[in-house]
């Protein structure tokens, strides 16, 4: 998707955590009692996160693969130029959006099981009363916690909605 070409109205920025913020969670796991580490990833996070404000794009028959073309009976979807128009419902790969999107609707589903993310530290977050925080960098966590039926809890919430 050409997303530079792409006039998204709203703020792309995604919050996400930084070099220090990283760091200070590490060093907070080797100086508290009992803490261990764990680090994850979320398969695809950016992609098929539904979208409220949909895309559109034209692209050149000749470059949708024949097995595209003849399953979706693009032949007779095409205008005078040779382009076919598309509509982009869900993120994908080149959406200016797509981060922001995915990052909104992680909040609201990690939000029912507790989890928060801090107003004043980008991509840190935390549990309500759990003892477990993590550091969130694109799709990859790294996790701090204290007694594994805490972090299984967090893979329980995530696992409901993403490939981990």
């Amino acid at each position: 998707m050409g997303g530079n070409l792409i006039n998204y109205p709203g703020d792309c920025g995604t919050p996400t955590a930084d070099l220090l913020t990283v760091k200070l969670l590490l060093n907070s796991i080797i100086s508290t009692p009992n803490a261990k580490f764990m680090t994850l990833d979320l398969k695809d996070f950016y992609l098929m996160t539904p979208m409220k404000r949909y895309e559109y794009f034209r692209m050149k028959l000749e470059l949708f693969p024949q097995d595209v073309i003849d399953r979706y009976d693009l032949s007779n979807k095409v205008d005078r130029n040779g382009n076919v128009h598309c509509e982009v419902r869900r993120g994908m790969y080149g959406l200016p959006q797509a981060g922001i999107i995915a990052q909104e609707l992680l909040q609201e589903r990690l939000q029912k099981a507790g989890y928060t993310q801090s107003k004043i530290t980008p991509g840190y977050w935390k549990h309500k009363w759990r003892p477990i925080s993590f550091t969130l960098v694109v799709d990859d966590f790294g996790i701090k916690y204290i007694g594994k039926e805490h972090v299984y809890h967090l893979l329980k919430a995530l696992k409901e909605h993403y490939e981990v």
